[in-house]
């Protein structure tokens, strides 16, 4: 038996147990991979918020990163 194909071998019987595992567990796969989306998605965002800012501050301009929530609260007041 060559090394290739023990190899081989090795890779196919961990795709099999990984396949049976994410059958049986399906509800903690579909967790990880939300959690691995919104970790990517954010990422990316992040990565492109740093970018305009950067060419923001190339032209000149004056531009926060973190923006600030400025909505009023609104207060619920009723008569009794």
């Amino acid at each position: 038996m060559s090394t290739t194909f023990a190899i081989t071998t090795l890779i196919e019987l961990a795709v099999a147990i990984l396949l049976v595992y994410g059958f049986m567990h399906e509800d903690k796969v579909i967790a990880f991979e939300q959690a691995i989306k919104r970790i990517v998605v954010g990422n990316i965002r992040r990565a492109i918020r740093i970018r305009n800012h950067k060419k923001a501050v190339a032209r000149g301009e004056h531009l926060h990163l973190h923006t600030v929530n400025s909505r009023v609260q609104k207060t619920n007041t009723t008569v009794a």
